[in-house]
C-alpha cells in the first residue's frame, strides 16, 4: 500500500472489502486490532460497531488479552 493510511483509507481499502465480508462469514468471530491511529479513527470505529471486537489493552503493545490468558 502506497501513501499514508488514514482512517478513511483503512475503511475503504481494508475493512469494507476484506475484513467485513470475512467477519460476516464467521458470525462467532471476534476482531482485534492494535491502537494505531487509523484503527482508532472515528470512521473505523463507526464501521466496526457492527462487529464484535476485542479492545487492545493500554500499555501492552506486545501482548493481546488472548495471549496473556495462555501465558498466565
Amino acid at each position: 500500500m502506497r501513501g499514508t493510511l488514514t482512517g478513511q483509507r483503512y475503511v475503504d481499502d481494508i475493512l469494507r472489502p476484506h475484513v467485513g465480508p470475512f467477519l460476516n462469514g464467521l458470525p462467532w468471530a471476534i476482531f482485534q486490532q492494535d491502537n494505531a491511529r487509523p484503527h482508532t479513527a472515528r470512521v473505523a470505529q463507526d464501521f466496526l460497531r457492527h462487529y464484535q471486537t476485542l479492545p487492545w489493552p493500554a500499555r501492552s503493545p506486545d501482548l493481546s488479552p488472548v495471549e496473556q490468558c495462555w501465558i498466565n
